[in-house]
C-alpha cells in the first residue's frame, strides 16, 4: 500500500465528520437577544456651602 492512500485512508473519516449531522439549512429568523437595561446612577448630594 502506497503512503498517500495510507494518508487518505485516514483523512476520510476527519473530512467526512465535520459538521452538523443532516440536512444543511439556514435559519429563518435570528434568535432576538435580551439585555437587561442598566440601572440608572444615583445622583451624588450636592455639598453644602458653609458662610
Amino acid at each position: 500500500m502506497k503512503p498517500y492512500n495510507l494518508l487518505l485512508l485516514l483523512l476520510i473519516p476527519v473530512i467526512s465528520g465535520c459538521g452538523q449531522p443532516g440536512p444543511l439549512y439556514l435559519p429563518s429568523q435570528a434568535a432576538p437577544i435580551h439585555v437587561e437595561p442598566e440601572a440608572a446612577p444615583k445622583p451624588e448630594p450636592k455639598p453644602e456651602k458653609s458662610k
